[in-house]
């Protein structure tokens, strides 16, 4: 299904992985999922709609020298109270021995930096799954499998788990200089595909993990950047926000007061987007219907409750101008409507209704 492919692109081939992205040119490979049979493609389409918990792989920082990778090592080991599984299988809780790797990545880094480069000693990911999808001890075991499939044998690693917060979450540091020379440098293509390998570890471990993109599952507003929201935060500490709510307010007002509302680009196929693939969803569900098998229509009628909760393909700014545009209708046309029923307006289509000044 169209709507479950991957990002383009990539820079290495994860070796032994379920899924692989294929080397290309020197502007890197063109991603492609194994071929997915009928059973594994229903096995995933359930899942989908059945909404099963995504996984989350993302970096989370890189680190710059030996000084800098054991100030990291020492965070994630919490300064000697928790152990940190190396590469070699080596269980570490010595503040002086996790220096001493960090020495050696750092010395290994510098030794093969020909042109004396500033670069990443060792880059950070944080795996982790949603509040009550799993307990720690499968979780962990997961994320080793993951850690041994990409990089068992190239790339030295440290992983720590984590279980002072909501969710359990394992931190896994790798050395970006591998044993035959390539960098650990991921792209969107990599980190996709690395979510892929982590969701499948955790299934094969008995837990009900997915990792889709989010056009899959119909989103089209795009999540706040992490670094957005560790900055909110920071300014909040010093008295001052960010306030992301009151930019996505400006940038609302804005488009509701402008002379010409023209959508731009980005609006106008993201409508697109999800209307090829709600169109994929039903002919899933028709066909389905169609066999005449009773678990058949009954995953075909899950397919249009998941279409029916599927949310507007519309951005923030244009959700939020929708609002206040309704609001500003006359107190009349608001009482004539039904109870919990809005008007069909111009936002089902990816933008908000004409202002009413500029009718009359």
């Amino acid at each position: 299904m169209e709507a479950w492919r991957p990002p383009a692109g990539g820079k290495r081939t994860l070796r032994g992985a379920y899924v692989r992205i294929k080397p290309g040119g020197s502007g890197g490979g063109a991603a492609r999922p194994m071929s997915m049979g009928q059973a594994e493609a229903r096995a995933k389409l359930e899942r989908i709609v059945r909404k099963a918990p995504e996984v989350m792989v993302k970096v989370s920082g890189k680190q710059y020298g030996a000084h800098h990778v054991a100030e990291h090592f020492g965070y994630v080991a919490r300064h000697g109270k928790l152990a940190v599984r190396s590469s070699e299988g080596e269980i570490i809780t010595e503040p002086d021995r996790l220096k001493a790797i960090a020495q050696d990545w750092a010395m290994l880094d510098e030794a093969m930096n020909e042109h004396g480069r500033e670069r990443p000693t060792s880059m950070s990911l944080v795996l982790s799954m949603p509040g009550g999808s799993t307990d720690a001890e499968t979780l962990h075991d997961a994320a080793q499998a993951f850690a041994r499939i990409l990089f068992e044998g190239n790339h030295a690693y440290m992983l720590a788990l984590h279980t002072d917060t909501d969710h359990p979450h394992v931190h896994l540091t790798v050395a970006t200089e591998g044993a035959d020379g390539t960098r650990f440098n991921p792209r969107k293509a990599d980190l996709h595909h690395m979510r892929e390998t982590f969701a499948h570890e955790l299934r094969a471990r008995g837990v009900a993990a997915e990792a889709t993109p989010r056009r899959a599952r119909g989103h089209v507003q795009k999540r706040v950047r992490s670094a957005a929201l560790h900055l909110d935060a920071r300014l909040g500490a010093e008295g001052r926000r960010l306030n992301l709510a009151q930019l996505n307010e400006l940038r609302a007002q804005s488009f509701v007061r402008a002379a010409d509302q023209e959508r731009r680009p980005e609006d106008v196929m993201a409508l697109a987007r999800q209307k090829q693939i709600r169109g994929a969803y039903a002919k899933a569900a028709v066909a389905l219907a169609a066999t005449g098998k009773p678990e058949d229509r009954a995953l075909g009628q899950e397919i249009a409750g998941f279409l029916a909760a599927m949310p507007p393909a519309v951005s923030r700014r244009l959700a939020r101008a929708r609002e206040i545009l309704q609001s500003e209708r006359p107190p009349q046309e608001r009482r004539n409507e039904p109870e919990g029923v809005s008007p069909p307006t111009g936002a089902d289509e990816g933008r908000p209704p004409p202002h009413r000044d500029r009718e009359r």
